[in-house]
């Protein structure tokens, strides 16, 4: 059993807010909570110094405060100390070198960073996730808390993050972050090194940087092997569409260069044939489809349910655009996995399967 370390708890009653703060060794650890009308006995605020592990138990703090105080004392610190890792772990070093309490309340407004976080081995902290998280399976059942352009603000205060992660800006989140003083995460992730950044980044902050270097070895190795099959194959021309009207050939999003699709395609053997483009997500019309003459056409469609009317159907709307290779080839692919247009460590098993339907004679394991 761990050594029994010496804190000062102290709490105190504003308003309809308890407030709890544990010092200790040099650092401190505070959490506000609703103490649902208990109130302290004879005063605002209680001072006392005792031993604590990482529970406490009722009847020590029992012998020491009055018995509502006493309540309302367990009720504050078990919300520091429920969560409070071993002596080794409490804290990380922040951006200027302050230690920051690790964080075990996380709703996390980005699908890729969930599967990180997840990665690391601490799904157990997720409180909240994006309604476009798909993996893993247990997140299904959280608390759902908006995208990034239209967050649920008041699910958000009610779930008390202590880090709220976001991928991409939203005003609103972030002062309301500010005014209750919750950390906010940017993942900033764009390219495939991005997400190599955030792996290493939450690993840092949640106090997991073994485990996140072993997943970051992982995600290298596997993009490595893949890229090296590739390295002497062929190379074909291909138009990725990351969104289109399903009915027709209107409204076509695909790839421009810099971005991990960009990526995704150089490693798994092909050409990006708009990766000239400075534009991350350009709109192109099918008379540029038609001047690129692209070799291969995958269609990267998470969202849609694919049946064999639907596939016809997509497939008969290029067959009417008229003598591009891919078409006269018929290397029209449909990449309906939900996590085809996700960022994360999971994103090698795209560039696998885009890899075996650039170059089908190629041996990638899974």
């Amino acid at each position: 059993m761990a050594e029994p370390i010496a804190w000062n708890v102290v709490f105190s009653l504003q308003r309809s807010t308890l407030r709890c703060a544990m010092s200790g060794e040099g650092e401190t650890f505070a959490r506000s909570m609703d103490p649902r009308g208990l109130k302290p006995a004879d005063r605002n605020t209680i001072s006392v110094s005792f031993p604590v592990a990482r529970t406490i138990k009722m009847g020590l703090v029992r012998r020491i405060l009055p018995a509502p105080a006493a309540v309302a004392l367990v009720l504050a610190v078990a919300a520091v100390t429920a969560a409070v890792p071993p002596a080794a772990h409490r804290s990380v070093s922040g951006e200027s070198g302050s230690r920051l309490p690790i964080p075990q309340r996380i709703i996390t407004i980005a699908p890729n960073s969930a599967e990180i976080i997840c990665g690391l081995g601490a799904c157990d902290r997720i409180v909240g996730v994006s309604k476009f998280c798909v993996y893993p399976p247990k997140l299904q059942q959280r608390p759902r808390v908006g995208g990034l352009f239209d967050p649920d603000l008041e699910r958000i205060i009610a779930l008390r993050p202590d880090l709220v992660v976001l991928r991409g800006r939203n005003d609103s989140v972030e002062q309301l972050c500010r005014r209750r003083n919750i950390a906010v995460y940017h993942d900033r992730t764009e390219s495939l090194r991005d997400v190599e950044t955030c792996i290493t980044d939450l690993g840092q902050r949640l106090g997991r940087v073994d485990k996140a270097a072993k997943l970051l070895e992982q995600f290298r190795r596997r993009l490595d092997a893949v890229r090296k099959r590739n390295a002497s194959r062929p190379r074909p021309r291909v138009l990725l569409t990351v969104s289109r009207q399903p009915d027709r050939l209107a409204n076509v999003l695909t790839a421009g260069k810099g971005t991990f699709l960009d990526e995704m395609l150089k490693i798994a053997g092909g050409i990006n044939v708009f990766g000239h483009l400075d534009m991350a997500y350009p709109q192109i019309s099918v008379e540029a489809i038609i001047a690129r003459r692209p070799d291969v056409i995958i269609e990267l469609i998470p969202e849609v349910k694919l049946t064999p009317a639907l596939t016809q159907q997509m497939l008969g709307q290029w067959k009417k655009v008229g003598s591009i290779p891919a078409v006269t080839a018929e290397r029209i692919f449909f990449v309906t996995d939900d996590h085809c247009l996700i960022p994360s460590p999971r994103y090698v098993d795209i560039i696998e399967k885009v890899s075996r339907l650039l170059h089908p004679e190629a041996d990638v394991d899974p």
